[in-house]
């Protein structure tokens, strides 16, 4: 039984996604936490804009829920941040009051969803359910290459970000992801994993390997003796003769 139970310790949990919370208000933060626990989320919390952005680089998470008025940073500035490190992940933004224009700023950087404050628990569940939905959708979404290859969609990041999240841009790499490194929006550089530059290169190996062969059988075949003479028979000749043999052999192909 004590062998079973410690087998059951080091089994990890599945649970229904990842959130990181990011939510000054002491007391609002641990009621939204155990909500989402209580649903099968696994919960991250930050106090403020700089702790989410240490937590985005050491993990992964499947949605951010994040509260407008955190100290150090403003909604929008978090969200720019949020963005340029990981463009993919899906917000859902707690705000006191809603208006359209930080709607329509907030949508451009990734924010699916809005609650107003206050809302109950239930609502609460649903949005994150709805945007963890939309990062496995985004996550599965593959596109096909003119060679036939099935493979995920490049992250785009800019010059400056990536020299500045380096470690954080060569772990998703490493797991499997393109990035393209973009300056004005405009890609400018791509880091592709192992996996991806065996793919593109292997065609045009093949191809120097088949031009590398016939060219190999071409030289055997100008190695026989009757190869050289007909070589040697070809430079000696006139050009009346070459013309005669250039008849000949038109005559032979019809």
């Amino acid at each position: 039984m004590a062998a079973l139970a410690k087998m059951a310790l080091e089994v990890p949990m599945l649970h229904a996604g990842h959130v990181l919370l990011v939510d000054d208000a002491s007391a609002a933060r641990p009621a939204y936490a155990r909500a989402l626990t209580d649903a099968g989320f696994l919960v991250t919390k930050a106090r403020g804009g700089k702790e989410a952005l240490r937590q985005l680089e050491k993990g992964a998470f499947d949605v951010l829920l994040a509260d407008v008025r955190i100290p150090e940073k403003d909604g929008l500035a978090l969200l720019e941040d949020v963005h340029a490190l990981s463009p993919d992940l899906p917000v859902v933004v707690m705000v006191s009051e809603l208006n359209n224009q930080f709607a329509v700023d907030a949508a451009e950087l990734g924010a699916v969803q809005y609650l107003q404050k206050p809302f109950d628990q239930e609502l609460l569940r649903r949005s994150i359910r709805r945007a963890v939905r939309l990062k496995q959708a985004k996550r599965d979404r593959t596109h096909v290459d003119p060679l036939g290859r099935r493979r995920e969609a490049p992250v785009r990041m800019n010059a400056t970000k990536v020299k500045n999240q380096m470690g954080h841009v060569l772990d998703r790499v490493i797991q499997g992801e393109i990035v393209l490194i973009t300056r004005h929006e405009t890609p400018k550089a791509a880091v592709i994993p192992m996996a991806e530059f065996d793919k593109l290169s292997r065609p045009a190996g093949d191809r120097l390997g088949a031009l590398s062969s016939k060219y190999d059988a071409m030289l055997a075949r100008m190695q026989t003796a009757a190869a050289r003479q007909g070589m040697k028979a070809a430079f000696d000749a006139s050009p009346k003769q070459l013309a005669q043999a250039a008849r000949a052999f038109a005559r032979r192909r019809g």
